[in-house]
């Protein structure tokens, strides 16, 4: 059985890492999506580490909110902004979140 804290840098790792593979994946760039999903695997595993997987989630989920949005104008440039900025406000949504829960 792993740890408790394992799974979550293990989560985090695999959530993180997939969305970097998914920006080389978007931009067309093996180059990128190798170093993009390495950055992210590194990155998810810290969040991770330190217990964000709320926080990783609702990020994730605002990325596929927004790329999706984006994806439905038919630019390839508004879907990368689209999901960024979605991860973006996300992001500030899931810190005021995780306010909510620290109490």
């Amino acid at each position: 059985m792993i740890p408790a804290n394992k799974k979550e840098i293990y989560l985090g790792m695999a959530l993180i890492g997939t969305t970097g593979i998914l920006i080389g994946l978007v931009i067309d760039s093996p180059l990128l999506m190798t170093i993009a999903g390495f950055l992210g695997a590194v990155i998810g595993g810290f969040v991770g580490w330190l217990g964000g997987r709320r926080f990783m989630v609702i990020i994730c989920l605002g990325v596929l909110i927004g790329a999706y949005l984006g994806y439905r104008t038919g630019d390839l440039d508004i879907l990368i902004i689209a999901a960024g900025t979605g991860g973006a406000i996300a992001g500030f949504m899931g810190a005021q979140i995780e306010s909510f829960f620290s109490r």
